[in-house]
């Protein structure tokens, strides 16, 4: 814990705020479904698991029972809390306004009798709907506000819903010491979440918007600085096994979510301007790394700007043998500096379609030649652009037709250096993806097929990333 903070126990939003005041009034403002309950239910449970914090459920929303269900739906089970005396949960009927004022009284005593430092009340705007003048609302929270955030020192979050498109301050926001503002929305045509903090007294805020997820309960996913090359040393991979009839992505949860890349396969990757090379790699390299270390040839055309020190490196970082990269990998380069090449690099002039072709061709029937199996043959559109500028469409055709006929795979990247290029090609893809990002986070998104966005997360100590779907 933080010296006079209060810990959410969601890790990149205590990393975004610094934790909460203890003792403050936090409102969490949102449209219906935008995650406000599943916040705050966090901050609860978090606070009685990890840090032995009791707390209380004040709601007008739903009954105990239905609370507990939902709940229990995203990993938080808070019935063996209330067993323990740690938790109770309050069904605050709607009542006219003399009402109003027992129902606090029945938080207050509640508070007390368990010596609870986390409170959330559900929703403060019903309550506020309750009362005649809005000066009995700003009286409410002043009593709340001294007598249970203030002398209690039970750090208490006001859910406030907004029922429209626009958000419209209001006195619960100005007495407040943060104010969390929820949204849903869409992004690339896609559901997306979002959290925006719009105000923390006392702390240090550097990152204002965060990507949000309700997958495996809520949480934020922080900006984070794109990771170098270098960056990414010490960290380990392991291939993921092929699936039946089909080749590993290299990304476990790809694989789950659309049971791996069918023989035969092309595949686009579509990368938004925003994107740098070291984020799609964490997307792209695991699954050339994973078909290569199963000992089968890969032939590729690098995209503009990576050159053949970046390969070896991750050659390197990703633990591929020198033997087998120097046995499966071909890499065709239009310029080099080295007087004397690697073996296993061949340098073309690029002056016309039919000779990278041939030469593509040629290396695919020496490897058929020696039994070393279907390749992946991958493909910098870019840089083919740059030389052949529609002349392009004759080598990504004729090649991802013949790789088909062997049983392998074609992987086309393709940056946003020509935007007639994904019009032209995405017909013959028969998986599209997109890279982009959202407040320095990198997403996935697929096209073909269709699937949510992906908030892609790199473990620690890990080469193999996480897909968190946006839901």
């Amino acid at each position: 814990m933080i010296e006079g903070k209060v810990l959410s126990g969601i890790e990149d939003l205590d990393k975004m705020i610094g934790g909460f005041p203890r003792g403050s009034l936090v409102t969490i403002a949102g449209n219906p479904g935008t995650g406000k309950t599943a916040l705050s239910a966090k901050f609860i449970y978090n606070g009685i698991v990890r840090y032995g914090e009791p707390g209380v459920y004040a709601s007008l929303i739903e009954d105990e029972g239905r609370f507990y269900q939902f709940m229990k739906g995203l990993g938080l089970d808070f019935k063996p809390l209330k067993e323990k005396g740690l938790f109770q949960y309050i069904a605050i009927p709607t009542l006219f306004e003399p009402g109003v004022s027992e129902s606090i009284s029945e938080i207050l005593d509640t508070v007390e009798s368990i010596n609870a430092k986390r409170l959330v009340i559900d929703s403060f705007t019903a309550i506020r709907q309750m009362l005649k003048k809005p000066a009995e609302a700003r009286i409410l929270l002043h009593s709340l506000l001294s007598r249970i955030a203030r002398q209690l020192e039970c750090t208490t979050f006001l859910i406030k819903e907004i029922p429209g498109e626009k958000h419209e301050y209001s006195y619960e926001e100005f007495v407040s010491d943060v104010v969390l503002l929820l949204y849903k929305g869409f992004f690339m045509d896609k559901f997306f979440r979002e959290i925006r903090i719009v105000k923390a007294r006392g702390s240090e805020v550097k990152e204002y918007n965060a990507c949000v997820s309700l997958y495996k309960g809520f949480n934020v996913y922080a900006p984070i600085k794109t990771l170098s090359i270098s960056d990414l040393s010490g960290r380990t991979y392991e291939p993921p096994a092929d699936l039946p009839g089909c080749y590993t992505t290299g990304i476990s949860d790809l694989d789950s979510e659309i049971g791996g890349y069918p023989a035969g396969s092309t595949i686009l990757y579509e990368v938004e301007k925003e994107v740098t090379d070291q984020d799609r790699f964490i997307i792209t390299i695991p699954h050339i790394v994973s078909y290569i270390l199963k000992e089968r040839p890969v032939i590729i055309i690098p995209p503009t700007g990576v050159e053949l020190i970046d390969i070896d490196k991750l050659r390197e970082i990703y633990g591929v043998p020198s033997k087998i990269f120097n046995t499966y990998m071909r890499i065709i380069v239009d310029v080099g500096k080295e007087e004397k090449l690697p073996l296993n690099v061949k340098k073309l002039e690029f002056f016309h379609p039919g000779e990278v072709i041939k030469e593509i061709e040629e290396i695919c029937e020496d490897f058929s030649s020696r039994g070393a199996g279907p390749p992946l043959v991958v493909l910098g559109v870019d840089r083919l652009a740059y030389h052949f500028k529609e002349g392009l469409l004759d080598v990504v055709f004729t090649i991802s037709n013949f790789v088909k006929n062997m049983g392998g795979l074609t992987s086309f990247i393709v940056k946003p250096i020509y935007p007639w290029i994904i019009e032209r090609i995405s017909p013959i893809a028969n998986i599209h993806w997109k890279i982009a990002k959202k407040y320095d986070r990198t997403l996935l998104l697929g096209l073909k097929p269709s699937t949510p966005i992906y908030i892609v997360d790199l473990p620690k100590g890990s080469l193999e990333p996480r897909l968190i779907p946006v839901i």
